[in-house]
């Protein structure tokens, strides 16, 4: 936020600037109040969220697929302009991102039939969608979450690593991709080559000013003169938002607001690293999706992109509570730190596994206690 308001001052377009700090002035603090207010989610009401969350993950699902067999006829509705069944892309992004978190918390509960429903809602959203990002990413997001359960550490270096590179090399990458874009460009849809050619001149703007960028909200005004868009076929120019959140921040805020995304990128891996055991592969597979669809789509002061975070970020935190409160553990990970025998149970040293016989009985004598 604050780089953004500095940015005003070298920005190619001071009030633009000026109106993107304002909204993310706006943007994050509502967001992380958000996130305060769920802290304080009565942990043994969890699953009374997630029931709720499930039904609703469940509707929105039935909903996409009838309006998709009977051709957009709520959308048609709903729009009133003409029916773009892109539309529908974003909601699939937030569904992934909101859905992912109750299915963990399932998962940890062993509601197996709700378990299936919330997995079929999934997988049939994605594929009635026509969101490429979405049915990429959706797999590889299963894949590092079942690595994930087994070797976390590992998976959290990777992933850093991986998002590291990403977010500093995109721009160099993104010149070197350019020599070979015609031959790429027949092999993808339209939306693609539309990506690869805004990636183009947005990667060359990146180099001429790489340390503190354009200014916040300057990418749809970056000069481009008519030769750099002769060879292009999708992309007009002026008016098209960056498309990918990390060439974004190299644009219009430079490096300094690069290593800021960063920063957010570890913290959030941390905290998925020191989550509960059982909601820690579903918090590594919502890690992927965020990541997938922040270097497609969404401005890095999108409203109901940060919302769609908070949302995600804020199921965790509760859940997370509410599997400590009842006991639910998965890869044999269950453990018990107590300070010491209480009358009427078995000793066991705090951090001692919990006997199994005794899981029950525990749980009935120290309610909340682990």
């Amino acid at each position: 936020m604050a780089l953004g308001w500095l940015g005003v001052v070298w920005s190619i377009s001071p009030a633009r600037t000026e109106a993107g700090a304002l909204q993310a002035t706006l943007v994050l603090p509502g967001a992380l109040a958000f996130l305060a207010v769920m802290r304080g989610f009565p942990a043994g009401r969890a699953w009374v969220l997630a029931g709720v969350a499930a039904v609703a993950c469940l509707v929105g699902a039935v909903m996409l697929v009838s309006d998709r067999v009977d051709h957009f006829v709520l959308l048609k509705a709903l729009d009133g302009r003409g029916v773009w069944p892109t539309k529908y892309n974003r909601g699939i992004d937030y569904f992934s991102l909101i859905l992912l978190p109750v299915l963990g918390f399932c998962v940890a509960e062993r509601r197996w039939r709700l378990v299936g429903g919330l997995c079929l809602a999934l997988v049939v959203t994605v594929a009635a969608g026509r969101n490429t990002t979405a049915q990429v990413a959706l797999p590889v997001a299963i894949l590092v979450g079942a690595v994930g359960a087994v070797a976390p550490r590992a998976v959290a270096v990777l992933l850093g690593v991986a998002t590291a590179a990403e977010a500093l090399g995109l721009p160099f990458a993104m010149r070197v991709v350019t020599h070979f874009r015609p031959l790429i460009a027949a092999h993808i849809k339209l939306s693609g080559v539309e990506r690869l050619e805004i990636w183009d001149y947005l990667s060359a703007h990146v180099l001429q000013r790489p340390l503190f960028g354009w200014g916040l909200w300057s990418s749809r005004l970056l000069p481009a003169t008519p030769e750099e868009m002769a060879h292009f076929v999708k992309a007009q120019g002026s008016g098209i938002y960056p498309h990918n959140q990390w060439l974004e921040l190299w644009v219009e805020t430079g490096l300094p607001g690069v290593l800021i995304g960063l920063g957010l990128v570890g913290l959030v891996l941390r905290r998925v690293l020191a989550c509960d055991p059982a909601l820690r592969p579903f918090g590594y597979a919502t890690f992927v999706m965020a990541i997938a669809v922040a270097s497609s789509g969404f401005e890095i002061t999108t409203d109901s992109w940060w919302a769609a975070l908070a949302a995600s970020a804020g199921l965790f935190g509760v859940f997370g509570r509410g599997v400590v409160i009842s006991g639910s553990r998965i890869l044999g990970e269950a453990s018990l730190r107590v300070p010491g025998a209480l009358p009427g149970t078995i000793g066991l040293r705090g951090g001692a596994p919990e006997p199994r016989r005794n899981r029950q009985a525990w749980r009935t004598r120290v309610p909340g206690g682990r």
